[in-house]
Formats: C-alpha cells, structure tokens, sequence
C-alpha cells in the first residue's frame, strides 16, 4: 500500500476510536443512574422495616407498653408526697399515624414535672364524633358505652394493678386527666360515679349537656372535676356550661379557664389542676 494511504488510513482508524470512545463515555454518563436507581438495595433503603413499625406503634419508643396497648410513664423520680397515678385519656386520633405521640408525651411531661406514674390506655376506633368516625375515641353515648365501656375500664385496672405489683404497693391517690374527647368521656364517668377515682381534670373538653345534670343527681361519690378550657378554643362554650351546671349542683369543682388558650392542654392548667385536686383531698 502506498504510504500516504497507509497514512490516511492510519488516521482514519485513530478518529474513530476516538469517537467510539467518546460516545461510550457519554452513554456512561446517562446508563449509570439508571442502573443504580434499579438497584434493589437502595429502593429498600427508603423504607426499612423498622420505619414500618415505628409507624404502626401506637406507644412513643420512650414509654412503656403494657398489654392492650396501654402505654406507661413511669418517673425517674417519684413524688415525696401519695403515690398518685393518672389515667389519661386521648382526644380523636387519625389511624395509621403517630399522632398519639404528641399527646402521650403531653401527659408523661405533667407526670415527670409531678413525679406521677401515668398510665394512656387507647379508645376504640369506629365511634368518634362527626367527621372523625372511623378514628380512635372513647365511647360519649348511651350506646357505645354499653358497648365497650366494660372492657376499656378493664384494660386500665389491669394496667393499674400490673404497676401496684410492679412497685410492690397500692397507689395512694388516683386521677383521670381527659384531652379533648377524652374529657367529654371523663365528663360522663365523673357524673356517674363510674369508677373510683380521686378527682377529674378535663382540657379542652366535657359539656353541660342536660343528661350530665340528670346522671349526675343520682351520684353520691361526688369527686373534685377540675374543668380547664380556653377563650380560644371553639368549642370553649361548652366547658363554660359545664362549669355552670356544676355550680349549680353544688359540685367540688373549679373553672380553670384561660382568656390566651386555644384546643390544648397548657403547663399553667396542669399544675392548677394538680394544685386544686391535692388540695381536696
């Protein structure tokens, strides 16, 4: 071959390995995400088991679950004065989330700041309030009290009793504390007379409705009821009613009311609840 052929022919070959070169360098650069997307270890790496289960856990990882989901707070430092437990009962709380928490570890912070074992059993999912039926909540009428009321009591006295032995003795003093629609059912237990407590405190709940007035009347183990609310809260009226009906029956009670308060339950209503309910007994 002549060599200014050998010589063109030379140069073509090296263009085109260089081309060649080139165009596998920029495929390189769109085929490498793709396959590291597909790889299987990082697809799982979004959604590890634990996350599934964090999600699905009705006690925060920090409190003690006892059976029947009945979450536990147990303080680092007890109270120097009665062994006092509270039961706390939760407002409506959405399925399949963790919004619980945030409401648990309301109620363990008022139990660390009083050296308070605290107990917050769940409701049952199917009879919340308009809107809300299908969330978690406590039994408010004749009906759904018939209906699970007999079970839910249990589940918090075997709780109750799973700690006196834990602690190897009786608490000295018991309260309900209810949030929300856990105070409308506190309400209703403390009219009746439905288990034996030491006093109520209710947040942003409970309702002078007449048939309280009526239950109420037949009551003779009439325990202090602390009723907390706020100007800001919606639903404020209602409390004001309650407060009302029980001054008007004579009632051991107080109106914690707070003109700045919205829907919660604040530290300042707490520690005047705790303050006013020691104080009666």
């Amino acid at each position: 071959m002549p060599k200014n052929l050998l010589w063109i022919s030379r140069r073509v070959t090296l263009l085109f390995v260089r081309i060649s070169w080139v165009l596998l360098t920029v495929g390189a650069l769109f085929v490498r995400p793709a396959l590291v997307l597909a790889d299987p270890s990082v697809a799982e790496a979004t959604t590890t088991p634990n996350d599934v289960k964090a999600e699905r856990r009705w006690c925060a990882p920090e409190l003690l679950t006892l059976p029947n989901e009945v979450c536990a707070f147990i303080p680092d430092q007890p109270s120097a004065g009665p062994r006092t437990l509270i039961i706390h009962l939760h407002g409506v709380i959405q399925p399949d989330t963790t919004s619980q928490w945030n409401q648990q570890r309301m109620a363990a912070k008022a139990g660390a700041a009083y050296g308070f074992t605290v107990i917050m059993p769940r409701g049952r999912k199917g009879i919340g309030p308009t809107g809300t039926e299908h969330w978690w909540a406590w039994p408010t009428n004749m009906d759904t009290r018939a209906k699970f009321e007999k079970a839910l009591i249990a589940e918090w006295m075997t709780a109750k009793g799973a700690l006196e032995q834990k602690f190897g003795a009786p608490f000295e003093r018991t309260y309900v504390f209810g949030f929300s629609n856990g105070a409308y059912y506190a309400t209703s237990l403390a009219m009746r007379g439905r288990i034996d407590v030491n006093g109520y405190a209710l947040f942003a709940g409970g309702s002078g409705a007449p048939y309280h007035e009526y239950e109420g009347k037949k009551t003779k183990n009439r325990v202090p009821i602390a009723v907390a609310w706020g100007a800001r809260d919606p639903s404020h009226d209602k409390q004001e009613e309650l407060v009302k009906l029980l001054q008007r029956m004579r009632w051991p009670s107080i109106s914690l009311g707070h003109a700045y308060t919205g829907h919660t339950m604040t530290d300042i209503q707490v520690a005047e609840a705790v303050g006013y309910l020691g104080a009666k007994q």
